[in-house]
């Protein structure tokens, strides 16, 4: 049904022929019939009421002078005077931005003159770098390494049957185990952190169990890191048939038990990666060969029982300011070599790093002649650039700081 337009009649009109309506084919285009009793037209929008209101209001009107007639009384004209006192009201409260910028500004002038940091995230093109998030996900980690700690001497408890050395021989073998089944770095490290875990909860393990649960961490850890992790009959053919599958899955429910399922420990080479990509970066004479070095000396803590308490970004970025130093040919000022970016993006100094750096200079100088050779010949090879072999280890830096070590020690 077609809607019926209708144009508004004059007052008197509407007084006179209420039940009438005539509306010429010149104004409207349509004539009105006659209806009796209310009219049954459409309403406009907010302005045409029922009969009794449009009398009402016209009796006020006529009370009213001329001036408040012209007024409408409602509707939507009626606001435009308000948008128009709204906007003269808000037109002064724009004057004063320019004060609240400069004082917002001030501090971040004075912090970059005090510490110039150059930002490492800025290639926002790679998704595999996260850039946008990198500063959250590595602050997040630090906290995170904070509630898996490890006691600096967990063995040193009445009735703890396991010593110090059984440890490093179990060590040093799982790594040989790791480089047989060719798997990832993160595994071989995440094995040894769910080890100690384990070990300092739960003082119960005997001398023959202690091969039992190397393997199994290993294999705990191959099953959150691998793609395809060995299957548990060569973890058996490993340890020599001294074990049945059985025994492992027994040893394997045991340990997650008492882990509680918590094995999310960051390791180092998270926080290496994030040092490294920041040192090739502010530092140009970074390159892959002090990435391998610092892999070398974090490795050469695993067997060792009194590195197991340090904290994992603690241990990346003394292994890598060891290396920056052990590699630099120009003798370079330590201060510059771990600058103010440096500083902010491993979480520590370089004067924090330097006890931790005379120990990794004591292994380096005991390696030659120690039993435990897992790592200097893993890391002897060409493919890793035959790193624990080059004359920069016996270099009078390492030597010195070796020779602190030792005096500290006594």
């Amino acid at each position: 049904m077609p809607r019926l337009r209708l144009d508004a009649a004059p007052s008197n009109l509407m007084l006179e022929n209420r039940n009438t309506m005539k509306l010429t084919k010149s104004t409207v285009g349509v004539v009105a019939q006659k209806v009796q009793g209310p009219s049954l037209r459409p309403r406009a929008v907010l302005g045409d009421l029922t009969k009794a209101n449009a009398v009402s209001t016209n009796q006020v009107k006529n009370e009213q002078p001329e001036e408040k007639i012209k007024k409408p009384a409602m509707g939507i004209a009626s606001r435009k005077p308000l948008q128009s006192t709204n906007v003269k009201k808000i037109v002064p409260t724009a004057a004063p931005k320019a004060v609240l910028c400069t004082k917002k500004a001030e501090p971040e002038a004075y912090s970059t003159k005090q510490l110039p940091i150059e930002d490492i995230d800025l290639e926002r093109d790679n998704p595999q770098l996260v850039s946008y998030y990198a500063k959250d996900i590595y602050s997040y980690l630090r906290q995170l390494e904070k509630s898996y700690l490890i006691g600096a001497q967990y063995m040193d408890v009445d009735g703890y049957t396991i010593r110090p050395t059984m440890r490093t021989i179990l060590v040093d073998w799982l790594i040989d185990v790791h480089g047989r089944f060719k798997m990832l770095q993160e595994t071989l490290y995440l094995s040894i952190s769910v080890m100690d875990s384990f070990l300092q909860v739960d003082c119960r393990i005997n001398r023959r169990e202690l091969q039992l649960v190397g393997l199994t961490a290993m294999l705990i850890a191959a099953k959150f890191e691998e793609t395809w992790a060995p299957e548990i009959n060569d973890f058996v053919y490993m340890s020599d048939k001294a074990y049945t599958s059985k025994d492992v899955l027994a040893m394997e429910c045991r340990m997650l038990q008492k882990l509680d399922f918590r094995l999310g420990r960051p390791l180092p080479l998270h926080f290496l990666r994030r040092n490294t990509q920041a040192a090739s970066q502010i530092l140009d004479q970074v390159d892959v060969l002090h990435h391998t070095l610092s892999k070398y000396l974090m490795e050469l803590t695993l067997p060792e029982y009194s590195f197991c308490h340090y904290l994992p970004s603690q241990l990346a970025a003394a292994a890598l300011c060891l290396s920056l130093r052990i590699l630099d040919e120009s003798d370079t000022e330590s201060n510059e070599l771990w600058n103010h970016s440096m500083v902010y993006y491993s979480g520590y100094t370089y004067e924090s790093l330097e006890p931790l750096m005379e120990k990794l200079c004591g292994l380096i100088a005991a390696a030659d002649v120690s039993k435990f050779q897992a790592v200097r010949k893993k890391y002897a090879c060409s493919k890793l650039y035959n790193i624990s072999t080059i004359p920069h280890l016996k270099s009078p830096l390492v030597t010195v700081l070796a020779k602190r070590a030792v005096a500290v020690k006594n």
